[in-house]
């Protein structure tokens, strides 16, 4: 057994029902488990982190990002969907060497430690070569993140890898699965993204891909629903439902145009949805249908989605997804009345980004919520910050969700090892923001010197 850590004197937020939150209260962890969460723990001979006036609480969970987007910062800040889908699915993305996965799936994933956020749902789907794949898990495993890393089918149109059968994407797949993912003790466990899919060739395409993540034990997560095409809505999961592939394994992406029936079938199936509502309110998907989950029992995690487009705060990411929850409750309720109280809480919002955001992503028994038996994944916020200062003692949580930023995320602890402390990354920051830079250059240049992003639009042969 290793030498015990212990936080003391914090206020404690644990997201777990029965010690619920603290006012002050000490977090003793063990090999990387949490082991008790009380006030005055008393114990000898423990690594101390003094976390007095400061508030702990479980590491923030991203139920969707694609981290290898980070060489393209902003990129899509007035961009539609389509151009979205034009300009990095069908063209940048092809201008991707390994060493440029490798830098962003690095660095965004240091970049979510940094915010307090311990576990990503990284949906990776540029697998250009079998060497990009190597190269992104690389970047992964190094950074110290807990990852469901998600294989994804998807093929960038003009790529070489578009021209790839699916029976060497599954291949590929086989490989990377018998050589990096052989627990699902370990940080980084492996997902699988079937195709949206509009772009399949065919229903067995799309059959296959999910009979592959069975075939590995692997978790789906899909974009499914995401916005009514020109052929109208795609009732993903009524194809789910109708192939005997809809099961409490898949973790649904987006889900903006979906009705009645199959909110109850995702229901009845047990499985978990993720919204990124920067993304979907910018690119024509509309509100994240966060009422409807709440009224079906739904567990509903949120992402950041795409650096490529916005923040990586997941912290704003909260915000926005709770006051829009409450501007369409409110305006379906009250309409322009007067609104006698909010149905949606900052608690509630909080459980999205962890223990919600934990069962959405089939990990509730592991990460979450600070529980004694779960892994140590948490995150300390300092509350002498000019946001924080001030805070409401009575109600850490309103608190956090309100006023937390990520520049105010003082340490971070995953599975029981300090990645950031009073502030300070441990990792090789200045290597990852130099090869990121790097990264960006490269793609920068080699898009432009290809006409631009959006020089094919109109053009791609996409469905």
């Amino acid at each position: 057994m290793g030498r015990p850590m212990i936080i003391r004197n914090a206020a404690i937020v644990s997201m777990d029902p029965e010690i619920g939150t603290l006012r002050k209260g000490d977090v003793l962890i063990q090999d990387g488990i949490i082991v008790a969460v009380k006030p005055n723990i008393e114990i000898s001979d423990a690594e101390e982190i003094d976390a007095s006036g400061n508030i702990v609480m479980p590491g923030l969970i991203d139920g969707h990002r694609h981290l290898w987007q980070g060489a393209m910062r902003a990129v899509c800040a007035d961009w539609t969907l389509m151009d979205y889908v034009v300009g990095i699915r069908a063209n940048a993305a092809n201008f991707y060497g390994p060493q440029d996965m490798y830098a962003t799936q690095f660095h965004g994933a240091l970049e979510a430690l940094d915010a307090g956020v311990t576990t990503v749902a990284d949906y990776c789907h540029n697998h250009l070569t079998p060497e990009h794949s190597h190269e992104a898990i690389r970047g992964m495993a190094e950074s110290g993140i807990r990852s469901v890393w998600c294989y994804g089918f998807n093929r960038p149109p003009g790529s070489p890898y578009a021209r790839q059968s699916q029976a060497d994407r599954a291949a590929l797949g086989r490989d990377l699965a018998s050589r990096y993912f052989t627990s699902k003790d370990a940080l980084l466990t492996l997902g699988v993204c079937p195709e949206e899919s509009f772009f399949w060739d065919s229903d067995q395409t799309g059959i296959d891909q999910f009979n592959f993540a069975r075939e590995l034990d692997a978790r789906v997560f899909w974009h499914a629903n995401a916005t009514a095409m020109p052929t109208g809505y795609a009732h993903d999961v009524i194809w789910l439902h109708a192939h005997d592939l809809l099961s409490s394994e898949i973790t649904f992406v987006h889900m903006n145009a979906t009705d009645a029936e199959e909110w109850k079938l995702v229901a009845d199936s047990g499985a978990g949805v993720a919204f990124t509502p920067e993304t979907e309110l910018q690119m024509g998907m509309g509100w994240s249908p966060t009422e409807v989950c709440t009224e079906f029992a739904i567990p509903q995690a949120y992402g950041i989605d795409i650096t490529s487009n916005n923040s990586g705060d997941f912290f704003t990411c909260l915000r926005m997804a709770l006051q829009t929850a409450r501007c369409r409750v409110n305006s379906k309720l009250f309409g322009s009345q007067f609104v006698d109280r909010l149905r949606v809480t900052a608690e509630e919002a909080l459980s999205w980004g962890t223990i919600q955001g934990a069962r959405a992503i089939g990990m509730e028994d592991k990460i979450g919520s600070l529980t004694p038996g779960k892994q140590a994944d948490l995150a300390i916020i300092n509350t002498d910050s000019l946001t924080m200062v001030g805070w409401n003692q009575l109600d850490p949580i309103g608190s956090v969700v309100m006023q937390a930023h990520a520049r105010d995320v003082d340490t971070v602890i995953v599975g029981g090892k300090v990645v950031k402390r009073e502030g300070r990354m441990l990792a090789d920051v200045g290597k990852a923001k130099a090869m990121l830079m790097e990264a960006s250059e490269r793609l920068s240049k080699k898009v432009s010197d290809a006409g631009g992003y959006l020089v094919h639009k109109g053009q791609v042969a996409l469905f």
